[in-house]
């Protein structure tokens, strides 16, 4: 007798690091390989001669709440401190009662993009971290659904806490009570590709981790300390290590006073100062937009998911 197998919806699916369970993810996309053809010119008319050339494993790209667990949170820290760690695990799906269907394994994997939300005092939105992982090769394995992904992470009612409206920016020696936004923070690994006679595989070294600006706004009337430091920092020149600052950015939950998340930014100078364009035709509060470069930055996690 022929089983019939059943399509499933793919919205359940979990991230697996050194075969514990990390989380629960919101979306995961790519991991597959790919190649390219090597051609070959032959003389006297023949067709092109046409082979498979080296193997590229695409990255993956995960994005999560905050209920992931205490080694996932490690992962990110230790990578941001060039503390380069390579993680084997697997992205698996599941059905509507959490059975496991099919997984995508990946090795040798690097955490090579950081991104942490933008946050704003007038959202209604979720924040969710969106990570890039690139591994050294992947395997996909389809099970239909013949075991149990169990245990899984708690912390279900977390991930509706990180709102993109709770936040505290902190600068040395700036007020900042009164800034109302802050972009997103993307920070970035680079990799080289290190070529190997007999595999047709790239390994994957580290290089220079890229920090971005923190670029936020602030109301116009609220500004002029800011400008003094523009002015002196940029204008006359005094952008002496002396006179670039330190600070954070305090993720928080919806209390406003439990700390989820703390980046923090090492050696800032302001590089911009922006006021919003004049226009008599609105009646929106004047902002200015304020960019500074920061040379270093860590990551710290003050809680983390568990598994039941």
């Amino acid at each position: 007798m022929t089983v019939y197998k059943r399509p499933y919806v793919a919205n359940k699916f979990c991230l697996e690091l050194q075969q514990q369970v990390a989380g629960w993810l919101l979306t995961a996309d790519g991991g597959m390989a790919s190649t390219e053809p090597v051609e070959e010119h032959l003389a006297g008319g023949h067709p092109v001669r046409k082979h498979a050339g080296n193997v590229k494993v695409n990255e993956i790209t995960v994005q999560c709440g905050t209920s992931m667990s205490q080694p996932f949170y490690k992962w990110l820290q230790t990578s941001i401190e060039y503390k380069h760690e390579r993680k084997e695990g697997s992205i698996v799906t599941s059905n509507y009662d959490y059975k496991e269907v099919a997984r995508l394994d990946f090795y040798e994997a690097l955490l090579t993009e950081i991104g942490l939300p933008g946050v704003d005092a007038a959202s209604k939105d979720a924040c969710k971290f969106t990570l890039k992982l690139t591994p050294e090769y992947t395997m996909t394995k389809y099970s239909g659904g013949s075991q149990s992904i169990l245990p899984t992470p708690t912390g279900a009612p977390q991930q509706k806490r990180w709102q993109a409206a709770n936040f505290k920016l902190v600068i040395d020696g700036m007020d900042c009570r009164s800034v109302n936004k802050v972009e997103p923070i993307v920070i970035k690994q680079m990799t080289v590709d290190n070529t190997i006679g007999e595999r047709l595989l790239f390994q994957k070294e580290p290089a220079q981790i890229q920090f971005p600006n923190v670029v936020f706004t602030i109301p116009e009337m609220f500004a002029e300390p800011w400008y003094k430091w523009y002015d002196e920092f940029v204008c006359k020149g005094n952008s002496t290590p002396a006179n670039e600052k330190r600070g954070h950015l305090e993720y928080l939950a919806s209390d406003c006073k439990t700390v989820l998340f703390i980046l923090q930014f090492h050696n800032l100078g302001i590089m911009k100062f922006t006021p919003d364009k004049l226009d008599s035709s609105t009646d929106k509060i004047r902002q200015v937009k304020i960019e500074m470069y920061c040379e270093d930055m860590d990551f710290e996690y003050k809680s983390a998911g568990t598994a039941m």
